[in-house]
């Protein structure tokens, strides 16, 4: 299973883990098993079946969107990290 590294600022979703192990062989997948734990999730992840623009995922410190994007594979000891921009002003 991979391991999800969750923003501070998405915390409030994950009961406030840091660090979650799901399953999934792709960051698609992960994504969606992340979300089906934390519903709420999905709305500052996604829109529609996108990733939100201001929303950057890698694996293992490569951003997916230089690899295979959504489609990017993800075995068991690999690390996918979630950076959520906050915008305000």
């Amino acid at each position: 299973m991979a391991v999800i590294l969750v923003p501070s600022s998405l915390r409030r979703y994950t009961a406030q883990h840091a660090r979650l192990t799901v399953e999934g062989e792709t960051v698609a997948s992960v994504l969606d098993s992340l979300t089906r734990t934390a519903p709420e999730m999905r709305s500052h992840l996604f829109a529609g079946e996108k990733l939100r623009p201001f929303v950057v995922v890698s694996r293992n410190g490569q951003d997916i969107r230089l690899l295979q994007g959504l489609e990017t594979p993800v075995g068991e000891q690999d690390e996918v990290r979630i950076l959520a921009s906050i915008a305000g002003g």
